[in-house]
Formats: structure tokens, sequence, C-alpha cells
């Protein structure tokens, strides 16, 4: 069985950080993208008002999806199917 020389793994960590790089770029571009189309649509917001990353995981821990559009249905505020 052959093992991978120190060249591969150097040239691999290389790759893998020039990927990480490039994701990084991406989510920056990403996020200043989304910050724009919500002062866009919202106005421009105080950055204490806004909800952090950190919040946000706590917050979806706990979510469970579509809880938001049973609880619409509840208030008869979705429209009804068509059979």
């Amino acid at each position: 069985m052959n093992r991978p020389d120190e060249e591969f793994y150097r040239s691999r960590i290389a790759d893998l950080e020039a990927e990480i790089t490039r994701l990084r770029a991406t989510l920056e571009s990403v996020k200043a993208d989304r910050k724009a189309l919500r002062d866009e649509l919202y106005g421009p917001m105080r950055e204490e008002d806004l909800t952090t990353e950190d919040e946000m995981t706590e917050i979806m821990k706990h979510h469970v999806p579509g809880a938001g559009a049973k609880f619409f249905a509840e208030l008869g505020l979705l429209p009804h199917k068509s059979a």
C-alpha cells in the first residue's frame, strides 16, 4: 500500500487553504448583498437591533420547520388549497 508523501499533503493543504479563502470571500460578498437588500427593503438598521449569529444559532436549535405556517393556518390567514 503506497502512502502519499509529504509533498502531496503540502499540496492538498495549500488547495484547501485556497478554497477556504475563496469561500470566505464569497461569504463576505453574500453578507454585503444581504445587507444592501435588507437596507433597501427595511431602511438602515442599527447593528445592535440585528440578530447575531450566536442568537440565530440558538433560535435554529429550537426551530420547527413549518411551525409558522401551522400558526397562520390556525389563525385562518393562509389561502385554502384547491382540491
